[in-house]
C-alpha cells in the first residue's frame, strides 16, 4: 500500500511479513527511496526510475530489493558499508559459532523467506550518508539522523516539512527492541530512542508497523524502558545465582518463546550484550569463563 504524507513524500508498506519492511518514497526532482524491503509493492516505486536509494541499515530484510534500483546511486551509513560486506551481518547472525552449538545451526530456518543466491550477493555500494546531513530532493528536504543500537550505523531520517520521522528498526513492534548484533551497546539504543524523543516529531513511521504513529513520545518512551527492564531481569537473576547466558536464555528474559534457532539465538545475543553493558557498570562480573553474577 502506498500512502501519501505531504506533497512529495509516500510511506510504501509492505504486506509480506517479518522478512520485509516499509520504505519511503519522495517523487520530487530528484526521486529517491529509503530502503528496498517492501516486496511486491516495491513495484510501485518504479525502482528502476529512483536516482538515490538509501539503506538505514545492512540487515536482509531492508536492502533485498536492492538490485532492482539499477540506475540509483546507493549510499549508507559509513559503519554499514563495512557491515553490508558480511553475510553473516547482513542475516542478523553475526557471532552464531561463538552462542549456538555449530549442529544446532539450521540453516534452513535461518534462510526462511530469504531469496535463492541472496546470501552470495554482492552487495553494491556507491556513496555514504553522515549524521546530520541534509539532503535535498527539491522542494522535499530531509535529516540525517544516526541512531546506532540495532545497529552501529543504523539511520533514522526526518522530515521537517512534514514533521514526521522515519525510524527503520526503532521499530515499535510487541517483540522489540532488537540489538543482537554482537558486542551492541543497548545504551547506545537507548539514547538514540532519547534522541527521537527530545526531536519530538508530531508523528513516526517505522519499518515493521504499518501505520502512521502520532503523538510517539509515550510509545517511544515505553518501547525504550523494554530495554531497562529486560536488564533488570537480568540482574534479579544473576543476583539469585551465577549463570551462564544459557542459562539466562532459559529463562525467556526477552522472548516469551524461541519458535526457532535464529530466535533463541537473538535472545543470547542480547544476553551477552546486557551482560557486557553490567559489567562496564560495575552492576555484574564475570566469575570462571562464561559465568556471571551480580555485583
Amino acid at each position: 500500500m502506498l500512502l501519501k504524507r505531504g506533497e512529495k513524500l509516500f510511506i510504501v508498506f509492505n504486506e509480506e511479513g517479518y522478512t520485509y519492511g516499509n520504505c519511503i518514497l519522495v517523487d520530487d526532482d530528484i526521486r529517491l527511496v529509503i530502503d528496498s524491503g517492501a516486496g511486491r509493492e516495491l513495484a510501485k516505486v518504479q525502482p528502476e526510475k529512483v536516482d538515490i536509494l538509501i539503506n538505514t541499515h545492512h540487515h536482509y530484510d531492508h536492502v533485498r530489493g536492492n538490485k532492482f534500483f539499477t540506475r540509483a546511486q546507493i549510499l549508507l551509513h559509513p559503519v554499514e558499508r563495512i557491515s553490508i560486506k558480511s553475510v553473516e551481518k547482513v542475516m542478523a547472525i553475526d557471532g552464531w559459532n561463538q552462542l549456538m552449538p555449530q549442529d544446532l545451526y539450521n540453516r534452513e530456518r535461518v534462510e526462511e523467506g530469504v531469496e535463492p543466491n541472496s546470501l552470495t550477493e554482492e552487495w553494491r555500494v556507491d556513496g555514504e550518508i553522515n549524521d546530520g546531513q541534509v539532503i535535498d530532493c527539491g522542494s522535499t528536504k530531509f535529516m540525517v539522523l544516526h541512531t546506532p543500537g540495532h545497529s552501529k550505523g543504523h539511520c533514522a531520517f526526518y522530515f521537517p516539512e512534514e514533521d514526521l520521522a522515519f525510524l527503520g528498526d526503532i521499530c515499535l513492534t510487541k517483540v522489540g527492541p532488537w540489538y543482537g548484533e554482537a558486542h551492541t551497546d543497548p545504551g547506545e539504543l537507548i539514547a538514540s530512542i532519547d534522541r527521537i524523543i527530545e526531536l519530538n516529531p508530531a508523528a513516526v513511521v517505522t519499518s515493521h508497523v504499518n501505520q502512521i504513529v502520532d503523538n510517539p513520545r509515550p510509545v517511544l518512551r515505553e518501547y525504550r524502558d523494554r530495554i531497562l527492564k529486560r536488564e533488570q531481569r537480568i540482574l534479579k537473576q544473576l543476583r539469585e545465582s551465577p549463570q551462564t547466558i544459557d542459562q539466562l536464555a532459559e529463562k525467556h528474559l526477552i522472548y516469551r518463546e524461541h519458535p526457532s534457532m535464529p530466535v533463541l539465538f537473538w535472545e543470547k545475543s542480547m544476553i551477552r550484550n546486557h551482560l557486557e553493558r553490567l559489567v562496564k557498570l560495575g552492576l555484574a562480573e564475570e566469575l570462571d569463563e562464561g559465568v556471571f553474577k551480580a555485583v
